[in-house]
């Protein structure tokens, strides 16, 4: 006997009917309808998508008897087939026959972003009011961080594992994971765009801080969690007044010490991971710097980085990707290097021969560190 419920866990119905040619809203499970049998108006969002990915209904003119239900009617109505004849090719789709499965993608993740943001904005104030002196104790001894970086860039510490209602953040699924450990938002004009949390491990330096990891928090080797949905953003680019150099690096806290320290030598930010890459907005963006440094982790993944910077130079010379100090710059201040000094040479190099005022000014702050 077939196994029904098999095929309706394994076979996602917003991957098939985007196979028929849905094409859903960026935020809301509605598309034009992609029945054959459709016989209303092509061009409004008649044909939805509910309960959990689970259900589909057209609101317009599909006949009566191909409209509605769950995955298996949808593969009946689209390829206009009966019950058993559905029933017995989606079987085969799921491997639960002799034939090879057919794969079919995951169903995709969509998300309201008004409500989104107001749900990170609600969870970062809640972090924000839990950052305490432990926490503080971490920020500044292992991070080299003031309290003052700490409270501008919104971090916070979440204390407990928290499984919230998707519903909350406009999206629909599992719950949202929010893993205790310190918060870091990634802002874009005051918005939150995503957040990383990075939680506690086994045997790290932030057990020494908050309560050690155990076996309630599970997933022992991701150092990073967060809600799903969020979007990559230059993180926090926008936070200080324009200078001409900008430093990009691999992550938030290394992007956090070097504004620490060399808040009036240039713009710092991260591009939010060694395979991260630029869209059209963030390449938009940096056309307003004289010179872009960045500056990837000394590791493999760093090495792939560093080649996409390199092809980047056909478009921008001003676009340059320099070696790390150390492994990080968080590494290279543990070890008690001057990170000043380091960023004071590469912005010096890049405004040699400057007349602007303003940019004469910055000069002159990064020679005197030198």
């Amino acid at each position: 006997m077939t196994d029904l419920n098999r095929i309706r866990q394994h076979i996602s119905l917003i991957a098939l009917a985007e196979k028929a040619g849905a094409k859903f809203d960026a935020h809301y499970l509605r598309s034009t309808c992609p029945m054959p049998r459709h016989a209303g108006d092509r061009s409004s969002p008649s044909f939805v998508v509910y309960d959990n990915g689970q259900k589909w209904k057209c609101h317009s003119s599909c006949p009566s008897d191909a409209n509605g239900g769950d995955v298996i009617s949808f593969y009946m109505a689209w390829k206009d087939l009966d019950f058993k004849t559905a029933v017995q090719e989606l079987s085969e789709w799921t491997g639960s026959q002799d034939s090879q499965p057919v794969p079919v993608s995951a169903p995709k993740q969509y998300v309201q972003p008004a409500q989104w943001k107001k749900r990170a904005a609600e969870f970062i104030a809640y972090a924000e009011k839990n950052l305490n002196d432990s926490v503080m104790e971490y920020i500044i001894k292992e991070r080299g961080l003031s309290p003052e970086t700490a409270r501008a860039f919104h971090v916070g510490y979440n204390p407990k594992n928290i499984f919230d209602d998707p519903v909350l953040w406009g999206m629909e699924g599992k719950k949202i994971w929010l893993p205790r450990g310190i918060v870091i938002p990634g802002l874009w004009k005051d918005e939150p765009h995503y957040i990383k949390i990075r939680r506690p491990l086994e045997n790290d330096t932030l057990g020494k801080y908050i309560p050690k990891w155990n076996a309630k928090d599970g997933a022992p080797d991701i150092k990073f969690g967060g809600p799903r949905g969020g979007k990559s953003v230059l993180f926090r680019v926008e936070l200080i007044d324009h200078r001409p150099v900008l430093i990009l690096t691999e992550g938030e806290w290394d992007t956090m010490i070097l504004w620490e320290n060399c808040m009036d030598l240039c713009d710092a930010g991260t591009i939010g991971g060694a395979q991260s890459k630029f869209d059209l907005l963030d390449l938009a963006l940096l056309t307003r710097y004289q010179k872009i440094f960045v500056v990837h982790d000394d590791d493999k993944a760093g090495d792939k980085g560093r080649a996409y910077i390199a092809s980047l130079k056909e478009i921008s010379p001003r676009i340059e990707s320099i070696s790390p100090p150390a492994h990080d710059l968080t590494d290279f201040w543990k070890a008690g290097g001057d990170v000043r000094a380091w960023a004071a040479g590469y912005v010096a190099e890049a405004l040699q021969g400057t007349t602007h005022p303003r940019w004469m000014k910055v000069l002159a702050n990064a020679k005197r560190k030198l």
